[in-house]
């Protein structure tokens, strides 16, 4: 799988330009700052992901209580996590 990505990579951003893709517009300035703005939000989810998690957590949290209290899955005991 890999081998055919990097393939599909390197013809897709390093291949020649054919005639059937010659006809396609270059990226437009609001485009461009739509996509910066993207890329943006991105690194910054990557780098500081609190603000999103502390956001969904009470959702999580309520969901696991509702499939705990509906399964017998028991939680590990704090010290035995890993073991």
């Amino acid at each position: 799988a890999a081998l055919y990505l990097l393939w599909a990579y390197q013809r897709v951003f390093h291949g020649e330009v054919d005639d059937a893709n010659r006809g396609f517009a270059e990226l437009r300035p609001r485009e461009g700052a739509l996509l910066f703005v993207f890329v943006a939000i991105i690194v910054f989810t990557g780098v500081y992901p609190k603000p999103m998690l502390s956001r969904i957590e009470p959702s999580a949290k309520a969901l696991i209580e509702h499939v705990e209290s509906r399964t017998d899955y028991q939680r590990p005991a704090q010290g035995e996590a890993g073991k």
